[in-house]
């Protein structure tokens, strides 16, 4: 009994342990593919359209909600805020990149500028700088990374079987 019993607890605390450092493998990953510009190891830990459509969503209902707010006499609201929708889309769909996600996780405001192809690729040491990092759940993880005026940018990660993946981020408005 006791030589069965001494690798299960072996095996259990293996599992538990990779299951803890999971979310830092996944982070440190992502990190290594935006500084090699690997589009493959990216793709591996990061859920682009997941991402896209999560963040379409969170500047979707700002907008509607600044629009109703300032146009709530005006006729033409509904067809400003169906443009809003439109213009949003192409905006998170330029900026869910590879190179705007790193402008992000360096703590900076991404601008047309920041993403082209021809930048140069972030150092690994520069990307979640001052982070701070959080279990929101078993399945749930979070990374807060100040900007320069001391607001948080939310990148939250979810558990996939095993795997973590990059599904949300929640930028300040």
């Amino acid at each position: 009994m006791k030589k069965v019993l001494g690798p299960v607890v072996i095996l259990l605390a293996l599992v538990v342990g990779y299951a803890a450092a999971g979310p830092y493998l996944t982070v440190s990953a992502i990190k290594r593919g935006l500084a090699e510009q690997d589009a493959e190891k990216l793709s591996e830990n990061i859920e682009f359209p997941t991402l896209r459509q999560n963040l379409k969503e969170q500047l979707n209902a700002a907008m509607l909600k600044n629009a109703a707010t300032e146009l709530k006499d005006n006729p033409f609201a509904a067809l400003a805020a169906g443009l809003a929708s439109k213009m949003t889309e192409g905006i998170v769909d330029s900026f869910v990149t590879p190179s705007g996600l790193a402008t992000l996780m360096e703590g900076k405001k991404p601008t047309p500028k920041t993403h082209s192809d021809e930048s140069t690729p972030p150092q690994e040491d520069d990307l979640f700088k001052n982070a701070r990092y959080t279990y929101d759940s078993i399945s749930r993880f979070s990374i807060w990374v100040p900007n320069d005026t001391g607001e948080e940018t939310r990148f939250v990660l979810q558990r996939e079987g095993v795997t973590w993946k990059l599904v949300n981020l929640i930028i300040p408005l």
